[in-house]
């Protein structure tokens, strides 16, 4: 039998057991890799499977993927503006392009070993419990009070929209590093599958952490 195989069926017997057993499951992640994003698909799957709620799944592996991608984007900026590389934090040109830089197919493993090194990393949380299920995103940077401000507006004027296409064409913001797009999206998907907007949440610490959670009503 393959080496890969047996990794594959040692981590699902993991996932599986923790899922069986309602235990809170958590990843860490240092950059976006396939074999990491295979592991948080299963175990979502067998959570909503357990929940009898399959049908959820596709709007909230998507929602979970945006808030990975924001969080890893968000590290990758605070990683690049320590290195020198992004000399002028406030110039999203800028910013946006030095991100892209790290954050691609070609330099995205040397990328996560920095943020390793640098202790950047990205959490993600599955928490199943009797009546909802929460998938918590939380990453190393915090926000400051304008970003949050910033990040809050845009969630709640995204909540007037069904349709993130309408959105973006009457929102356009063809300069941002993403994140504001990516949460509009969760905003749009949540709704679609009947959940309030408001059980979507950013917030920090203000220190070194910020939060970004969705409660799913199973009751």
């Amino acid at each position: 039998m393959p080496d890969s195989t047996i990794r594959n069926e040692a981590y699902q017997a993991d996932i599986l057991h923790a899922v069986e057993a309602d235990k809170e499951i958590v990843f860490v992640l240092y950059s976006i890799l396939d074999d990491t994003e295979e592991k948080i698909k299963y175990a979502l799957a067998q959570i909503l499977d357990r929940r009898a709620r399959a049908d959820l799944f596709t709007p909230l592996y998507s929602c979970t993927k945006e808030l990975i991608a924001n969080a890893v984007k968000a590290n990758a900026k605070r990683l690049l503006i320590d290195e020198g590389v992004i000399t002028d934090p406030d110039d999203p040109i800028e910013v946006v392009k030095m991100i892209r830089s790290v954050l691609n197919e070609k330099s995205l493993l040397e990328y996560g070993i920095k943020a390793k090194e640098h202790r950047l990393s990205t959490r993600v949380y599955f928490k199943a419990e009797p009546e909802r299920f929460v998938i918590e995103v939380i990453n190393n940077v915090p926000l400051d009070g304008k970003d949050l401000k910033r990040i809050l507006e845009r969630i709640e004027k995204s909540s007037k929209y069904d349709s993130i296409a309408e959105f973006y064409m009457e929102n356009p913001d063809p300069i941002a590093e993403g994140m504001g797009l990516g949460l509009s999206m969760v905003v749009v998907l949540i709704k679609s599958i009947d959940i309030d907007w408001r059980n979507f949440t950013v917030s920090t610490n203000g220190k070194d952490k910020t939060y970004a959670r969705i409660t799913v009503p199973l009751a």
